[in-house]
């Protein structure tokens, strides 16, 4: 509203000088100046017959006889002049002889004598005063033609308009140049000679010459001639525009040539101005608001260059004086405006921006006095500008005596000689005596400083510094940290020594139970096979067999207790060989098959891909044992006989894979991924029908890993479970045959 407001006034103050004719005499210089830069050739219709100073030369008389201007007519007439005007007052001397032979010269020569007309006021300067007209006298003007030849001057002088005529009486009297161009207008009665048609090709003959006959009569043969005084010694010299001082009536003929060729200049007046402004003013209120100062005065620029240059053009083709000074101020204005408004803006932008450097100053100010860091920031030469309080607090120094002091004098002179300036990355310090720095006493504090370099603009009281370098000492204390660090390192120090006296405790005392339970088991042996004779009743033999088995899983037991302790501490150690795969499965499955919990499933065995892989005899046997163990205990569903299947086979990256599946009834897949932890169970609750201590999968994971290899868990609550081993392809040493023979059986897809 208020750029809108702002280009309103702005249309208002121009209209209003335009009203004034505050722009008249600017608009009149700019015509001037196009009219000088354009030409136009004269139409060579009208000759100049002056009375110049060598025609007063020769007469030496004043006015000049009316017969020499009789001969005059003559001697016209006969070199084929078509009209004859006269710029000479032939209105006095009404008695003189010579009259008659002048009346008689124009009753010869009937339409085309054409004489002036002079108006003027009574008294000279008294606008009330009447006008008087001066006529030729009667008896010239009975054959001839009668016309206007009064023009006007301008504000500044200069004759710029000639009239078409005069109204007197209700009676309109063409002017001299209408009259001869044989066109007149009525209704607008003045228009602007156009000075830009060369002067200098209307033909000018001296007076004296045509009456003496010494011309050439193809000068002025069918043109119109016009007489009158050039002279300056009789005064009939005026100010005109592009060529300074004219005659009057070269005026006249300027004048003429301006109608007949059409060159009347065409102001555009006030109605097209006020249009104009109009539109500048939107134009520029829009590009104010929305463009910005810089394209309304680039835009300003151009459109006063575009309007002179298009106002010239219009001249130059069509003689169009188009009206430009208004819109020209306006533009300016208008930029002006649009300069002062970003002046403004950027006046409220330089304080908006003063307000908020110096909340930033406060609140970084704020933040390093309030820092949990202590920071000191020192110059190139290493002078201090500037220290927190808590800097001052942690090296004990007087923070307000800290500025101007070198930095040396401030910190320990065993940290600035540790002290790494390039700033790469932080580094660590233990600061000794804090009783004085302080800290409480025999409590070493442990700082971590980084250093990092800036340019900063320089001290305004020094122009020739533009930047100058500062070193920021950030220093944190970390103690803490380290203490915790310490505190971490011992407790991990103290749960390792706790886990290798926990294993070293399980791998004494599963030595310490194996030692009687061999002793136990073997004795057992020996009782319930009556080695020394008969028991005498059967109950002692059952008794013994009962001691032989619960003792056999006691031991069991204590070896996979053993084995997982050896392989927490690390003591497991792989002893490889070639070994065959067919040969040691077989003997896994046998073993499997004497179990009393196996009499009832069936175990199929299919193997295919390599014969023989390099591992260790033991732990593969251990681990198909045990998942042949889960299989058979696990295998089996109610309605359906338990089935155990063992396959081996080649992957397509040359991996070697063997899996036991079951047909039991598998464990919920939200467990799976915990089978292979030690000690878990699926089924833990004290009701189960199965013994066992968890530890079978988790030997069996570690094993498969010592060789390089994984294990993969399928399980299905539908469709029972399958444990694959794989093993790296770098293990297979040699093929072997698609099934092994003799033990293919009866392959079933389970799951």
């Amino acid at each position: 509203m208020r750029q809108a407001l702002i280009s309103f006034g702005i249309f208002l103050l121009v209209a209003a000088i335009d009203f004034g004719g505050g722009w008249e005499e600017f608009e009149l210089w700019l015509l001037d100046q196009r009219m000088s830069k354009v030409e136009h050739p004269a139409s060579g219709d009208v000759a100049v017959v002056q009375i110049d100073a060598k025609t007063l030369k020769a007469i030496e008389k004043w006015p000049l006889p009316r017969n020499l201007h009789a001969r005059l007519v003559e001697n016209l007439r006969g070199a084929g002049a078509d009209q004859i005007a006269f710029d000479i007052d032939l209105s006095g001397m009404s008695e003189a002889p010579e009259n008659q032979v002048l009346a008689e010269a124009f009753a010869r020569a009937p339409g085309a004598i054409v004489l002036p007309l002079f108006f003027q006021k009574e008294s000279a300067g008294d606008a009330a005063s009447e006008i008087v007209v001066t006529r030729p006298l009667p008896m010239f003007a009975e054959h001839a033609w009668l016309a206007n030849v009064n023009v006007k001057p301008e504000v500044d002088g200069r004759i710029r308009r000639a009239s078409y005529g005069v109204w007197l009486d209700e009676k309109f009297y063409m002017s001299l140049p209408a009259l001869l161009a044989g066109q007149a207008n009525r209704k607008d009665l003045f228009f602007y000679v156009n000075y830009s048609i060369r002067a200098g090709d209307i033909p000018r003959l001296s007076y004296i010459d045509v009456l003496e006959g010494k011309f050439d009569p193809a000068a002025l043969s069918g043109k119109k001639a016009i007489i009158g005084a050039t002279a300056i010694e009789l005064g009939d010299q005026l100010t005109v525009p592009n060529y300074g001082v004219m005659p009057g009536p070269v005026i006249q003929a300027m004048a003429y040539e301006t109608i007949a060729q059409d060159l009347v200049i065409r102001r555009t007046g006030m109605a097209v101005t006020l249009a104009g402004l109009a539109l500048i003013c939107l134009l520029g209120c829009f590009l104010t608001k929305r463009a910005g100062w810089a394209v309304v005065l680039g835009g300003g620029l151009v459109l006063i260059i575009g309007l002179q240059a298009g106002a010239f053009v219009l001249f130059e083709n069509a003689a169009i004086g188009l009206d430009s000074v208004a819109w020209s101020f306006a533009v300016v204005l208008l930029a002006g405006n649009a300069v002062l408004a970003e002046l403004r803006k950027q006046r409220r932008l330089i304080q908006r921006q003063k307000q908020e450097n110096e909340y930033r100053r406060l609140l970084m100010t704020s933040v390093v006095e309030d820092s949990s860091d202590a920071i000191i920031i020192a110059g190139a030469d290493g002078m201090v500008e500037e220290a927190n309080p808590l800097a001052a607090r942690i090296f004990g120094f007087n923070r307000h005596e800290a500025a101007g002091a070198r930095l040396g004098d401030l910190l320990p002179p065993c940290l600035m000689a540790s002290m790494d300036h390039s700033g790469a990355f932080p580094r660590e310090f233990v600061l000794e005596c804090p009783e004085q720095r302080g800290g409480q006493e025999g409590d070493p504090i442990c700082l971590e400083y980084s250093i990092t370099h800036s340019f900063v603009p320089g001290d305004p009281r020094d122009r020739h510094i533009l930047n100058r370098k500062i070193a920021t000492y950030t220093f944190h204390d970390v103690t803490a940290r380290h203490r915790a660090a310490k505190a971490v390192e011992t407790a991990h120090r103290q749960e390792r020594e706790a886990s290798r006296a926990k294993s070293e405790f399980i791998a004494n005392m599963s030595h310490e139970l194996r030692t009687p339970l061999n002793a136990i088991i073997g004795f057992s042996e020996l009782i319930a096979r009556e080695t020394f004779g008969p028991l005498g009743d059967d109950r002692y033999k059952q008794y013994a067999l009962d001691v032989v088995a619960s003792g056999g899983h006691l031991l069991a037991v204590v070896n996979d207790i053993l084995d997982i302790s050896r392989i927490d501490s690390g003591d497991v150690r792989l002893s490889e060989d070639e070994m065959n795969v067919a040969a040691t499965v077989d003997a896994c499955v046998r073993i499997a098959r004497s179990w009393p919990q196996a009499q009832d499933t069936e175990i199929t065995v299919a193997l295919a891909g390599p014969q023989v892989i390099y591992a260790d005899p033991r732990l593969f046997k251990q681990m198909l044992t045990n998942l042949l163990s889960n299989a058979v205990k696990f295998g089996g569903r109610e309605g359906e006989a338990p089935m155990v299947v063992l396959r081996s086979a080649v992957t397509a990256a040359g991996e070697v894979e063997i899996s036991v599946a079951d047909n039991g009834m598998g464990v919920p897949e939200e467990i799976v991924g915990r089978l292979c932890e030690p000690f878990f169970q699926a089924n833990a609750s004290l009701a189960r029908t199965h013994e066992g201590t968890g530890l079978g999968l988790t030997l069996v994971r570690a094993f498969i890993e010592l060789h390089g290899g994984r294990v993969r868990i399928d399980s299905s609550q539908e469709s029972g479970t399958c444990v694959t081993l794989t093993f790296p392809a770098a293990r297979a040493l040699g093929e072997g045959p698609e099934e092994s023979a003799g033990r293919r059986g009866t392959i079933r897809r389970l799951g």
